[in-house]
């Protein structure tokens, strides 16, 4: 009883010279060696080295060795899809393979794994004799800069990212074959699956590590993760993009120093363009009055690019202050909590105006430097006096306790305005970054409202700033609540929509 048949196009096997090993000839031998160190046995792999016309009948070896094999491994290519070899093997599988090996968790379309040599077409897929285009993937391909992919190779330069590769995907098989009952094989404890959903975004290559290292850690939660395969790169990209947002609770995109391919028809990379259908999923679903979807941006600390489109949108996410720069763990810890909580629930119907009084009073976190210790004094009474309560900084203590202060309001209050007055010139600036950081600290939901105040001095700086993430107000001269409206205002349209 086999564990593995290796279903493959010749076309995908063949060498520059007769004395070099094909491509499928060197997966079958490090898929065969790895599987065996991890099921400590000699794991049972078959792949047909005859060369076969594709309009030839099955063999009787062949139909046999489809018939009573566990996984099928489809090494799937343009040629694969257009293979009527390649496709009677697969329609055998699927209407032959022995039922007793399959289960309640692995029906036999579950038993079938990807291994994506070249990327194709998601509609190719589907016209197969078995509709490959939901089916588990591996990717043994990488883009490179202008979007070209390139097939990863066991030989040099690629020898560490195949061997990684192989891994991954041996790890899951021994996983697949434990569940369908090696009782010789070492056996991983059953993951439940947890029901909960995540999208993690397709990102360029200096980060792709870190996202396929966050998709395998959340599996292993029994979490699904989407999408399955990479998009093929043509017109439906975004529809397909939306159609996985849609079936999420979170999602996650990683942002390198690389701005990344750009899609046919559109004229963003495939990294913002996933994050902007995710903003726009946001939406969707808060108009809706559907629980909402989770969005994670994420780059390592000190990510340097020197690509202008790439600049302006990591400049574009640290002014809508919804950038995490944080180590990877961080990052999985966030993420992962985040799925811990129960799912949250659709967005409740707006209150009546009369059952505000009875409703608790909002938090605002006044932000100021201790150089505005008296001018904030107005408006600090102001606020409490409207109904707010108002959390502030501390400025005494060591710097461990007042970071911890900051870090506390930042996650507790409903709403953050930061005064800006006597403070140096870089300070703002920092302040208004260092908003980001709140999702990092463990916020789990959306400021109602971001506001700044600039007031006396006047300076060219305070008329200069601007940012999209914060509602910018002058207050030169006396107090004035006036001032307030546009802070105000977002608040209370946050109510109203109950985002």
């Amino acid at each position: 009883m086999r564990d593995i048949f290796i279903s493959y196009t010749h076309k995908d096997n063949l060498s520059l010279t007769d004395e070099e090993l094909g491509w499928v000839d060197r997966f079958h031998r490090a898929i065969q060696v790895r599987l065996t160190q991890l099921l400590g046995r000699e794991s049972a792999v078959f792949y047909d080295t005859a060369v076969m016309s594709g309009s030839d009948r099955l063999t009787p070896k062949i139909e046999s060795e489809v018939r009573d094999t566990k996984i099928l491994i489809s090494i799937v290519s343009p040629g694969y899809l257009r293979s009527a070899w390649c496709n009677q093997e697969l329609e055998l599988f699927a209407r032959t393979s022995l039922p007793e090996h399959s289960t309640a968790e692995l029906d036999t379309k579950s038993r079938i794994i990807k291994v994506v040599k070249l990327p194709v077409e998601q509609a190719l897929e589907k016209q197969a004799t078995v509709d490959l285009s939901d089916v588990l993937g591996h990717e043994f391909y990488q883009m490179d800069k202008r979007g070209i992919p390139c097939e990863v190779d066991a030989e040099p330069p690629d020898h560490r990212e195949f061997v990684r590769r192989v891994n991954e995907l041996a790890y899951d098989i021994r996983n697949m074959l434990a569940m369908l009952g090696d009782e010789e094989g070492a056996r991983p404890d059953p993951v439940a699956p947890s029901g909960r959903v995540v999208y993690v975004a397709e990102t360029t290559s200096d980060l792709a590590d870190d996202a396929e290292r966050l998709r395998r850690a959340l599996q292993q939660y029994g979490h699904t993760v989407l999408p399955q395969g990479r998009y093929a790169y043509g017109p439906d990209y975004a529809q397909n993009v939306e159609a996985d947002l849609g079936k999420a609770e979170v999602s996650v995109h990683c942002v390198g120093a690389s701005y990344g391919s750009v899609p046919e028809r559109q004229h963003k990379s495939v990294v913002e363009l996933q994050y902007d259908i995710a903003a726009d999923e946001i939406a969707r679903r808060a108009q809706q009055q559907k629980p909402p979807l989770r969005r994670f941006a994420w780059s390592p600390p000190g990510v340097a690019t020197d690509e202008p489109q790439q600049e302006a949108f990591i400049a574009r996410l640290r002014d809508e202050a919804t950038l995490l720069e944080t180590p990877f763990e961080t990052l999985k810890t966030s993420v992962q909590q985040a799925l811990e909580a129960p799912p949250a629930p659709a967005p409740a119907a707006p209150k009546p105006a009369a059952a505000a009084a009875d409703a608790p009073a909002l938090t605002v976190y006044l932000v100021f430097d201790s150089s505005d210790a008296e001018a904030v004094k107005p408006l600090d009474d102001w606020l409490f006096d409207n109904g707010y309560e108002v959390l502030q900084p501390i400025f005494d203590g060591d710097e461990a306790q007042i970071r911890k202060n900051d870090e506390s309001c930042l996650v507790a209050c409903d709403a953050v305005l930061v005064f800006c007055g006597a403070a140096p010139a870089d300070w703002l600036r920092q302040r208004v970054l260092d908003l980001q950081k709140a999702f990092a600290y463990g916020r789990q939901r959306p400021f109602l409202a971001r506001g700044v105040v600039v007031a006396d001095p006047q300076s060219a700086d305070k008329d200069r700033f601007r940012s999209h993430s914060v509602v910018k107000m002058e207050m030169y001269g006396a107090f004035s609540s006036d001032a307030l409206g546009p802070f105000l205002a977002t608040i209370q349209q946050a109510q109203e929509t109950a985002v």
